[in-house]
């Protein structure tokens, strides 16, 4: 359940999120990063991406923050080049200057789907 809310604040908030990305309406040297679902079989993964563009509404641009742990997702590493779908968005967080989280991030203390260590 705490799952299903987290995703839920995150998604709801998505499009003011996008509109002050798009209106450089971030901190000071802040930047935006998404949690996207990348489905794997059995489950999903979670990882995170920074985000460099959002021209389109129903996709994004952006790098991936973390390496994919499921062999079948063995191309998502860190600093490579990503394209997500905008319904595949989980969460976001708006980061300071200083590597602070400001806003968002509600799945953070969450495990991802495919985590099966606790």
């Amino acid at each position: 359940m705490a799952r299903d809310q987290a995703v839920f604040a995150a998604r709801s908030r998505l499009v003011d999120v996008r509109r002050r990305f798009l209106g450089r309406d971030l901190p000071p040297l802040g930047t935006l990063i998404v949690r996207h679902q990348v489905a794997v079989p059995d489950g999903a993964e979670w990882p995170w991406a920074l985000v460099s563009s959002w021209q389109h509404a129903t996709l994004l641009g952006g790098r991936s923050l973390n390496d994919g742990a499921h062999p079948s997702v063995a191309h998502i590493r860190m600093g490579r080049p990503l394209r997500i779908r905008s319904a595949d968005v989980v969460d976001w967080a708006i980061i300071d200057a200083r590597g602070e989280i400001v806003e968002g991030a509600w799945t953070r203390r969450l495990r991802a789907p495919a985590d099966t260590t606790a």
